[in-house]
């Protein structure tokens, strides 16, 4: 039964709604806790790309990481779309909308100044805007959505961007040709 006000005194409307959401939420807090992977190869993974920054149309290694993740995930993976994009697929087996969910390769071309012990190893280039972080949160992501597949219903598309920073990359991958690679999405997320 949907709510609306139709079924529902408007009164009581407010009290439902704020009771259907508090039920969901803790719904998808159940799965995150039963699926939830081991964070901690995530965060070596977004230290890596940190050390390793990659300036746009250069992010090969940083493409190669997330590819051979979402391989070992079971995505069927689509490389060098519009230069180092890539989109991994995963179907859950039932019918549904098809999700793509957004992350950025690149670095900025600054010379880091932090001092942290995983600083950027490449001179003049660093992960100054989060790209690294939106890459290691994707993955995690993908493995969580991977594992609860039997709680989803639809396709997930994990599309990692490159030349962000130079306002390039999504158009060089619609241009290759993405949506004849992976599914036209019903919904997008991404930073």
């Amino acid at each position: 039964m949907s709510i609306n006000h139709e079924t529902i005194p408007e009164a009581d409307f407010y009290k439902a709604t704020t009771m259907a959401k508090f039920v969901e939420r803790s719904r998808l807090s159940a799965i995150i806790e039963e699926f939830r992977p081991e964070l901690s190869q995530f965060e070596e993974i977004y230290k890596d790309i940190y050390r390793n920054p990659e300036l746009g149309l250069a992010e090969a290694r940083t493409a190669s990481i997330a590819a051979n993740l979402l391989k070992d995930h079971g995505f069927e993976v689509h490389e060098g779309i519009g230069g180092h994009g890539l989109a991994g697929v995963l179907s859950s087996g039932r019918p549904g909308r098809t999700v793509l969910l957004r992350a950025d390769l690149d670095a900025l071309p600054i010379n880091e100044a932090t001092g942290l012990s995983y600083k950027s190893n490449t001179k003049d280039v660093m992960h100054a805007c989060g790209h690294d972080m939106h890459v290691a949160c994707m993955l995690a992501t993908a493995s969580l959505l991977r594992a609860a597949k039997v709680k989803w219903s639809g396709t997930l598309v994990c599309l990692l961007q490159p030349n962000e920073e130079k306002d390039a990359g999504a158009q060089a991958m619609v241009d290759d040709g993405l949506y004849t690679k992976v599914p036209i999405p019903d919904v997008i997320l991404g930073k």
